[in-house]
């Protein structure tokens, strides 16, 4: 059932097409800045981005159209994609064979057989709720191994949340968890016994519930599944809470917790039958801005090395949001290196704060059509107006931060269109100086790098022309200004004093101007400050104030 891949250029369409009685689950899409100039198709080296968020494949249809737009991709130095790669398959609707469709709320009854599709009850025309958690086990033979494919599902909750409804699929590994409206491939399921989990308590016309695909194969020669034969328990659902941390606790909390933003860019480079799990801090969340599979030539697990390995980028295996576990089992196999099997997977991270300081007006847009400015000075919370409701508008902001600096923006939540990513009559926009085209989006309802600017000053257009759009709640963003990189590429670049050279005679501490006492006290303004190596930097306060260190830290460009 898998396809062969497909290539688009940029600004152009392509048609993912199965025969009768199967339906399109896209596994991965890409956009791509090719190397080879005019090229549109991968080659090793291509620096590639996740455009899962494109694909809007999500009708019973044979097949499915997809636009390749043309996107400014933060991954790739704001350059802009050549193309666009897509791997999907082909899987069935429906069965011959009545007995072959098994209704997840049969509790109790195992699944023993090599393939069918299992639905919700009264799907798709007869939608019902459930009054408690249905669960169902597939059993796997110890010579074989499954897939499984989420063909249809459309309930209630919002993606990352999934409070009130939800689909879970367990196996000895990790669990996938998924609510909304959603189709999707699940990449491996290690376990002689897979649960799938099912409840929705949410009620609307529309809903359909459920459709899965499974079936059971031989298990390949390379497969490692360190724990197959693992004992399986179901998922106690709990809600999304505040965690409250002990006071007299003692643990070592890492510095960009301590100064209230983003962390480093951080990675990991998981081989044949290696797992890893993320754990970002409380009112922090994951957002994976890379995730590669990679094949060598030696056919070693090798370091990460793009320039000289065949890499295809795919979608996160699952929305994270706190946390999450990666497990690559070592036989992923990757069409566009001629379907070899991937050495390594290799994903870059970054916790976020979710839970920062508004910055955006709460006020409606400038009748003349102004501009409404924002000022970043380090880091903020942007929501649109009347949030989580859609209210029609159409406002332009001007993002501004310090001179020498850039913004990185990120999606906390950007829900505009109703899960369809045809970007027409509600989206947000970000435009350059001296640019009339921008980067738009309408729909990314997981936690992900949007944006970085070329320059300290930056068009955000907010249009919402359908404010009836369904399950959509608005834009939440988180934006960090940061000194912009020596090797970034794009934007004017930075007037820099000449290099200073070091000095190695005693200097003189400069002495601040005399401050002024104040009958009113009150806590000052956050001060921060940036001293390059051998120079130094001199404060005083008013009288009857004393210092406090808040954070302070060595970086090393």
């Amino acid at each position: 059932m898998p396809m062969k891949p497909q290539d688009s250029c940029s600004s152009s369409t392509m048609t993912l097409r199965c025969s009768a009685n199967y339906v399109v689950i896209v596994k991965s899409a890409s956009y791509g800045v090719a190397q080879i100039a005019g090229s549109c198709a991968y080659t090793p080296g291509d620096c590639v981005a996740d455009a899962m968020n494109a694909i809007t494949c999500t009708t019973d249809a044979v097949s499915c159209v997809v636009f390749a737009i043309r996107k400014k991709l933060p991954q790739c130095s704001d350059k802009f994609n050549d193309y666009l790669h897509v791997e999907f398959d082909c899987v069935p609707l429906s069965m011959d064979d009545p007995a072959k469709e098994y209704n997840v709320c049969q509790n109790g009854t195992d699944i023993t057989s090599d393939y069918g599709i299992i639905k919700s009850p009264g799907y798709p025309t007869q939608f019902q709720t459930t009054t408690a958690e249905c669960f169902r086990s597939i059993q796997v033979p110890s010579n074989k191994t499954i897939r499984l494919w989420l063909t249809d599902l459309y309930i209630g909750s919002t993606l990352g949340n999934c409070v009130n409804d939800h689909v879970y699929v367990v196996d000895s590994i990790q669990t996938y968890r998924h609510c909304s409206r959603v189709r999707y491939s699940y990449p491996y399921l290690c376990s002689s016994t897979i649960i799938i989990q099912y409840f929705v308590k949410s009620q609307f016309s529309i809903y359909r519930g459920m459709r899965m695909y499974y079936d059971i194969i031989d298990r390949p020669a390379n497969d490692n599944c360190p724990n197959s034969n693992g004992t399986i328990t179901t998922v106690r659902p709990t809600p999304d809470t505040t965690t409250t941390i002990n006071q007299i606790t003692t643990t070592v909390t890492p510095t960009y917790v301590l100064l209230g933003i983003a962390s480093p860019t951080l990675s990991f480079q998981l081989c044949k039958g290696q797992s890893s799990t993320i754990q970002c801090p409380v009112n922090y969340g994951v957002v994976t801005t890379t995730n590669i599979f990679g094949v060598t030539q030696s056919g070693l697990c090798e370091d990460h090395d793009a320039t000289k390995h065949c890499v295809a980028t795919t979608a996160p295996t699952f929305v994270c949001r706190q946390s999450c576990t990666y497990f690559y089992p070592g036989n992923r196999i990757i069409p566009s290196c001629g379907n070899k099997i991937a050495t390594y997977q290799y994903v870059d991270y970054q916790c976020i704060p979710t839970k920062t300081e508004l910055i955006s007006p709460n006020t409606s847009c400038p009748l003349d059509g102004s501009k409404v400015p924002i000022q970043i000075n380090r880091r903020g919370r942007f929501q649109s107006l009347n949030y989580p409701n859609l209210k029609r508008m159409n406002c332009t902001y001007r993002l501004k931060t310090d001179q020498g600096n850039i913004m990185n923006i990120y999606g906390l939540d950007v829900s505009l269109n109703g899960f369809i990513n045809d970007c027409k009559q509600n989206k947000i926009t970000f435009i350059e100086d001296g640019e009339s085209e921008g980067s738009d989006f309408c729909e990314q309802r997981s936690y992900s790098l949007l944006y970085s600017s070329c320059s300290n000053e930056l068009d955000f257009r907010y249009i919402v022309n359908n404010e009836a759009a369904f399950l959509s709640s608005g834009v939440e963003l988180y934006i960090e200004s940061q000194a912009r990189p020596s090797d970034w590429t794009c934007g004017k670049p930075v007037v820099t004093s000449p290099q200073t050279t070091i000095r190695t005679t005693p200097f003189t501490t400069p002495t601040a101007g005399v401050l002024v006492n104040e009958s009113v006290m009150y806590a000052r303004d956050e001060v921060e400050s940036n001293i390059c190596f051998g120079r130094s930097s001199s404060y005083s306060c008013p009288l009857g104030y004393t210092f406090m260190i808040i954070g302070a830290f060595y970086g090393v460009k």
